[in-house]
């Protein structure tokens, strides 16, 4: 075995090129003596190197290549490896049936081994099937490396070793002969559609898998499989369904773990850093005080990944030549397979480039409905952004300032447009956020605010109905994850709003002859932000168990200097989730300047290690199905007010779930009315802006948990637009629910305008001319009075309201919002640091979007057009016997048939009440209240 190895030694990287300028510190210079060893063996001290950068030179790339063959030769990985092609008896038997009596060669492909420019990683694991192929030549082939990201340095330098470089966006492919398979990661995506199109106990049996460990993958599935089950999401277990049924015929000969068995090395140096230390990084920083679904969803699987030892294995299939491969998993078809963005589609449209044609997908309808639902919502979302002053002054201010303009000019140079390519957005389908950033990307090119030619998409988080929506939308979706490595040469405008891989951009793209715009939260910010850190690591303060982001980290700081023309949406007291902090930047380098003679560079053992680590984040999630998961967090979510087992909570501190509720629901949730769950009281309310002659029209309708109706009401509202129809809409159902109904513990709220429930779960700003009038809304929908106020009873028959404002402003709690706003003013009176007015306590309160067909207030506003004036109808005291089927009946005039003279007085105060103070509301939108939903 120790000559077999040692013939690959190999020399180590030669001396780097002269820096074009002096180091940001002396203690980051490299140890240039260090990097050349007497004899070309590394075997004395490696670890005293410092990593070396490719920066596009072949020579350099095999050179690193060479010496990661040489360690590797060393490590216990590659020494397991070749004990069991060498002496393990049952394998070499197994061996010679997958080759055919030991006649042919394995054929060795690798796939998922990454960007060898600019990580350790695939150098090492390309080195590993290498020293295989070397030293077992009878026995081993070629070795072809699939990467569809592939380089032309990457491809230059793997040519060199030997090795057929294949840069096709085909996830797997059939195997007609017998081979080798390498793929490093836990990749279910890749295993089924492996199974898929070799299913076949002959065609099987022509493999051997080499790289995780296939039961541990189906572990980690199992898991997860069960947990989204409770929940009824079962796509997952449908997407791994042969995985699962083949695990039992699957044999497994464990190695050891990857990053322990290579960084073991007796050439390593004695001090450098544990490997073992690699599983407490995985969790995510970013998202330890985050509660969103993504970062909840995200840390789950961490901890679910971390809970699981993780191993190298060799694999091979033992089945039967006679099994019943239908029985085992029925409808097979060799036509379709899994892309990355969680559809199924021909396998022949891999060949076709990167881009998922849409006439090669196929999406269920149920996904083709959603995605229907997520066109409109997205549509909306455009219009609500474009109102915004937010936008309008960002727009501007790109149009009108020269020096921006002047760098646009000069990046698109003979260019007629730019492309837009976007990172990282997550799915519309779950997060409104989502939907916002894809709006104001959909919008740059729809109002000609940059000159933008074709958009591209990927997130491994699309959802099918994400895919559909972005076809319909006319955006390109990608099947191939370039980890934001893509290189340019043309104008390019990168859409990144999350910072997790911008990194990897700035390193690819750090070149005077790069043409790229930056759309994020901010680069040079971040880059700020990190100086003192940075500056603490060049002084040796910070450990490398520390620094698996700070590797990362260093190349966004060493940029901030070169980061111009930023502009910032701007400062505003409008919100608008997911764009508001938005930054538009340009990266200019000089002629002379390269990145690497600024960086801080680290030890070549800490170097590698670090981009095992990484590799391992970025593909740790591969075992994962996203959208279930994703489907499980919103379940979770949305079902989690109403769980009888939830936490007790204070009467007077009920909990909050504007942060659930700002989670898109999907449409099945909203195309169909059902009652309240158990103690809640459902409001509907409609509003219809006027139009031809015709005033608006609002109304609305109370249930309680029973489906039983408490009160409606309806009526014009004269000459105002929609927003405020249905604001007026719901004002007046809160105002009915004060004055008729308390105490209203827990409320639900449904309406089908979008931007006004937006409103009110913090998502977005009310229109700035109606922002007070949307404050009063938010108290009355948020807080609830401690005493019912003393009421006339009210008459055996249900009553119609008339503009009767005689003794409205006698009861206690008819100028309730006074009180609040002299709170507001710093004047005395409030109950509490909290604002919260003396006579009020918090209320409980749900607001949430339902489609029109759903919405059972839609009729009544309809009536409220024709009707003489606003009518008010209390089922709830009424003895009329006009009690209505709201779910077959269609409201009309004859809802409200009884006589104004038949109303008592108090009906009749509360009902004016409610339709003047509401109408006053919506006119004083001018003076400066504090706006309470901030």
């Amino acid at each position: 075995m120790g000559n077999s190895m040692a013939k690959v030694s190999a020399s180590p990287p030669p001396d780097p090129a002269p820096d074009p300028g002096p180091p940001a510190e002396k203690a980051m210079e490299p140890d240039k003596e260090a990097l050349v060893v007497p004899g070309g063996s590394c075997s004395s001290s490696p670890g005293l190197l410092m990593e070396e950068f490719v920066m596009g030179d072949p020579a350099r790339l095999v050179a690193s290549m060479r010496l990661a063959m040489e360690l590797a030769g060393s490590s216990r990985l590659f020494a397991k490896l070749f004990d069991l092609f060498a002496s393990d008896a049952a394998f070499r038997d197994a061996l010679a049936r997958v080759r055919g009596g030991g006649a042919e060669r394995l054929r060795v492909v690798a796939y998922g081994l990454g960007g060898a420019r600019y990580s350790w990683a695939p150098r090492f694991r390309l080195a590993v099937l290498l020293l295989l192929r070397d030293a077992f030549p009878d026995a081993v082939g070629e070795v072809e490396v699939v990467c569809p990201t592939a380089a032309p340095v990457e491809r230059r330098a793997m040519e060199e070793l030997g090795c057929v470089v294949t840069a096709s966006a085909q996830q797997c492919r059939p195997v007609h002969e017998p081979t080798l398979i390498f793929m490093p990661y836990p990749d279910r995506v890749f295993f089924e559609n492996l199974l898929i199109l070799n299913w076949s106990a002959e065609q099987l049996g022509k493999i051997v898998l080499l790289g995780h460990s296939f039961s541990t993958m189906v572990k980690v599935l199992e898991l997860s499989m069960s947990k989204q089950e409770k929940f009824g999401v079962t796509e997952q277990r449908e997407k791994a369904k042969r995985v699962v049924a083949i695990q039992q015929y699957v044999r497994e000969i464990k190695l050891c773990a990857e990053i322990d068995g290579l960084l073991d090395s007796p050439l390593w140096e004695d001090d450098s850093p544990d490997p073992f230390q690699k599983r407490e990084h995985l969790e995510d920083d970013d998202s330890e005080d985050c509660e969103c679904m993504h970062c909840a969803a995200r840390s789950e699987r961490y901890a679910m990944i971390s809970a699981l030892p993780s191993a190298f294995s060799v694999h091979l299939f033992h089945l039967d030549p006679d099994i019943d491969m239908e029985h085992l998993v029925p409808g097979n078809s060799t036509t379709m397979v899994w892309s990355r963005v969680n559809v199924r589609m021909n396998y022949d449209t891999q060949l076709a480039g990167w881009h998922l044609n849409p006439s090669d997908a196929y999406i269920e309808g149920k996904d083709i409905k959603e995605a229907t639902s997520i066109v409109k919502e997205v549509r909306t979302t455009m219009l609500d952004v474009r109102s915004s002053s937010l936008y309008r002054k960002f727009v501007n201010q790109l149009k009108e300032n020269p020096s921006i303009v002047y760098r646009i000019s000069r990046m698109l140079g003979a260019h007629d447009c730019m492309e837009l390519v976007i990172y990282g957005l997550g799915s519309f389908e779950f997060d409104v956020k989502s939907q916002y950033q894809l709006a104001l990307a959909l919008l740059l090119k729809e109002d000609e605010v940059l000159p933008i030619g074709d958009i591209e998409i990927y997130d491994p988080e699309l959802s099918p109905a994400d895919v559909r929506a972005c076809f319909d939308l006319g955006i390109r979706v990608l099947l191939v994850n370039e980890q934001c490595q893509r290189s340019v040469e043309k104008p390019t405008l990168f859409y990144v709003p999350g910072l997790k891989l911008g990194a990897n951009l700035l390193e690819s793209n750090f070149s005077p002859k790069q043409k790229m715009i930056l759309v994020s939260y901010g680069f040079k910010d971040s880059g700020e932000s990190i100086s003192g850190v940075i500056e603490n690591w060049n002084f040796g303060s910070t450990s490398i168990r520390d620094s698996l982001g700070l590797e990362r980290d260093r190349f966004v700081w060493v940029t901030k200097d070169y980061i111009r023309g930023v502009l910032s949406m701007g400062k505003s007291d409008e919100r608008l989730i997911g764009i508001s902090e938005l930054k538009l930047e340009f990266l200019e380098v000089d002629d002379d300047m390269g990145i690497y003679s600024k960086l801080p560079r680290l030890k070549l053992k800490e170097k590698v290690y670090l981009n095992f680590m990484r590799e391992m984040e970025y593909n740790s999630f591969l075992a994962f199905d996203h959208v279930a998961s994703l489907r499980v967090q919103l379940e979770e979510r949305i079902s989690s007010p109403f769980r009888e087992d939830r936490p007790g909570y204070m009467a007077d501190d009920p909990p909050l779930w504007r942060h659930v509720f700002c989670h898109r629901l999907p449409a099945k949730n909203r195309t169909t009315w059902s009652p309240p769950p158990k103690g809640w009281i459902k409001l509907n309310f409609h509003g219809i802006g006027c139009s031809k002659g015709r005033p608006a029209g609002i109304g609305g309708i109370l249930h309680n948990d029973k489906g039983q109706v408490l009160s409606y009401y309806a009526g014009p509202v004269g000459d105002v637009d929609q927003i405020v129809a249905s604001a007026m809409a719901l004002e007046v159902g809160l105002q009915n629910i004060i004055e008729l109904h308390e105490p209203v513990y827990k409320l639900i709220v449904e309406g089908d305008d979008l931007k006004v429930i937006r409103c009110f779960n913090g998502v977005s700003s009310p229109p700035k001319r109606y922002s007070v009038a949307f404050s009063y809304i938010y108290h009355d929908m948020c807080l609830r009075p401690t005493k019912k106020p003393d009421a006339e009873k009210l008459p055996e028959e249900c009553n119609s309201g008339k503009d009767d404002d005689d003794g409205s402003k006698d009861d206690d709690n008819s100028d309730h919002r006074k009180d609040k706003n002299k709170d507001d003013d710093g004047s005395q009176g409030a109950s509490s640091e909290s604002g919260i007015p003396p006579g009020w306590t918090r209320r409980e309160f749900i607001a949430w979007h339902v489609e029109e067909a759903a919405n059972l207030a839609t009729g009544l506003a309809q009536a409220g057009i024709y009707l003489p004036r606003f009518r008010l109808h209390n089922s709830a005291k009424c003895k009329c016997g006009h009690e209505m089927d709201v779910k077959s009946d269609k409201p009309d005039i004859t809802w409200f048939p009884h006589e104004d003279e038949k109303m008592g007085k108090w009906t009749l105060r509360a009902t004016s009440r409610i339709l003047h103070d509401s109408l006053m509301r919506m006119r004083r939108w001018g003076r400066g209240l504090k706006v309470l939903m901030k």
